[in-house]
């Protein structure tokens, strides 16, 4: 409950960008009316209550997945100095709370290729 209302008090932060932008393109002075303040706190009172459970889903849900990537450095496998992949979180596969291991494409095609024989589902990145 507390980051839920941690959330809604960070959309309703924007209300100060947004309630003046809507003054303008009504016409009005930059400082708005009355009307756009409230209009602009209860835009973000609903969208923070939408987003808050989207958001959630995205960040959280091992539907997705999750790859973190180094633009250069060396693979844990064979030494190779190149972009490096870590593939964290996948559809029965979480690798969060490990040590991390980066992999060059050919280590890491290896590696998931392995994980889909064993029926993991990866679409990613050294496909």
């Amino acid at each position: 409950m507390k980051r839920f209302l941690l959330y809604l008090l960070r959309w309703q932060m924007s209300t100060f960008l947004i309630s003046p932008i809507m003054s303008l393109f009504n016409g009005t002075s930059i400082w708005g009316t009355p009307t756009t303040w409230l209009a602009g706190f209860v835009s973000n009172l609903v969208g923070g209550c939408v987003f808050f459970w989207v958001d959630r889903f995205i960040f959280t849900s091992k539907a997705v997945e999750m790859w973190h990537v180094i633009k250069e450095g060396t693979c844990d496998n064979c030494g190779k100095v190149t972009e490096l992949w870590r593939l964290t979180l996948a559809p029965g596969y979480d690798k969060r709370k490990d040590d991390p291991k980066y992999l060059c494409m050919e280590c890491s095609k290896k590696k998931t290729d392995g994980l889909r024989a064993k029926g993991i589902k990866i679409r990613g990145k050294s496909q």
